[in-house]
């Protein structure tokens, strides 16, 4: 059922795609061409609807309790629609993350009946403060043709894998191979020069689910408690550590240059790696690597199960490892802030080409 689930979140979400672009088109939700984004033509940014589709669709098809699957797509649902209406007009900073963080916490109060009342409380807690970084970090990597969907098939898959080496009871795995499922999907009209882009709404959407399907794996690890599902909790976080990297690197720098780090930005890790000459592909296909290799430790990990204390020293070594890494992004590679409207192409001026020119601040999940 697992195996027909992905099938059929790929399927619906590459139907739909056609449907929301007309969709997009009509209500106006497009990124069109102008000297502070980077697509070269107009774009519709409602892609994110068909892989809400996608994920809801497979949801019915894997095995999990009633609330947890209610508790699930009422949050995809929620989290929808602040990314539509965030695509359409405009959502602020600060009201955004309030929602997130409760939605995170009702979704963390639904699925945790079961535990202590002390465990659920924390369990409350800390989906409320983290929920928000993980769909914030997946909504900020939306920044570059393909870029979010490959990061989050990476993320997804790796949710997948750390219960299976985890031996987890869980349904959390089968909600990250949806998003996985549905992110490969997108790809057929997202991969470079993308043809749609998921926007706000998919991105926002994404983010929630792969924390949810974290949220589902550490509940059911701590539920029936040993070494390997203790690992597992524990490798967890390395889930999102190069969106997470990326958010941090940003953050720190426009903070330091005294820019608000809410708006948006062509400093990204994409943008640096594209202007130092990788280029669109090369940029996607590095950081994939990456990702998947982070996921692969993960994994790793979650299968060794031994001492928690080394487990959880490798787990830190592999994040400050990415904390380096963008560390050395930062400094070393630095990004164009400006360039002049003049120098904007047309409307049909067709693809990006290999080395885009950027300039300064963009809408996320617009770029």
């Amino acid at each position: 059922m697992t195996i027909l689930a992905f099938l059929v979140a790929v399927v619906v979400t590459v139907a739909l795609l056609p449907i929301v672009t007309r969709l997009a088109h009509r209500v106006g939700a497009v990124a069109s061409p102008r000297s502070d984004r980077w697509n070269r033509r107009t774009v519709p940014i409602l892609g994110g609807l068909a892989i809400a589709a996608g994920v809801t669709a497979g949801s019915f098809l894997i095995d999990m309790p009633l609330v947890d699957r209610v508790a699930l797509l009422l949050g995809v649902l929620a989290m929808v629609a602040l990314g539509f209406a965030d695509d359409v007009g405009s959502v602020a900073p600060l009201r955004r993350v309030l929602i997130e963080a409760a939605v995170g916490a009702t979704f963390a109060a639904a699925v945790t009946g079961e535990l202590a009342p002390q465990l659920r409380f924390a369990a409350v807690a800390v989906a409320a403060a983290t929920v928000p970084v993980a769909v914030n970090a997946t909504n900020l990597v939306d920044n570059a043709d393909g870029l979010a969907s490959l990061l989050s098939l990476v993320s997804g898959a790796t949710l997948a894998g750390i219960v299976a080496v985890g031996g987890i009871d869980t349904a959390g795995g089968a909600v990250g191979l949806l998003v996985a499922a549905s992110c490969l999907g997108f790809l057929s009209q997202n991969r470079p020069p993308a043809r749609v882009f998921m926007g706000d709404s998919g991105s926002l959407m994404i983010g929630f689910v792969l924390a949810a399907g974290a949220i589902l794996i550490v509940r059911d690890a701590v539920l029936v408690p040993g070494r390997a599902h203790i690992a597992a909790a524990i490798a967890i976080p390395l889930v999102f550590a190069l969106q997470i990297g990326d958010l941090g690197m940003v953050f720190a720098t426009r903070l330091r240059r005294r820019v608000s780090p809410f708006q948006g930005g062509v400093d990204h890790t994409s943008h640096r790696l594209v202007a130092a000459g990788l280029g669109p592909v090369g940029m996607l296909v590095g950081l994939s690597v990456l990702g998947a290799a982070i996921g692969a430790i993960a994994v790793a990990l979650a299968a060794w199960a031994g001492d928690f204390r080394l487990v959880a020293v490798a787990a830190i070594a592999a994040a400050a490892a990415v904390g380096a890494f963008e560390a050395a992004v930062a400094w070393r590679l630095p990004f164009r802030e400006h360039r002049p409207v003049e120098s904007q192409p047309p409307a049909d001026a067709g693809p990006i080409p290999s080395r885009p020119v950027y300039s300064g601040e963009t809408r996320e999940g617009h770029a």
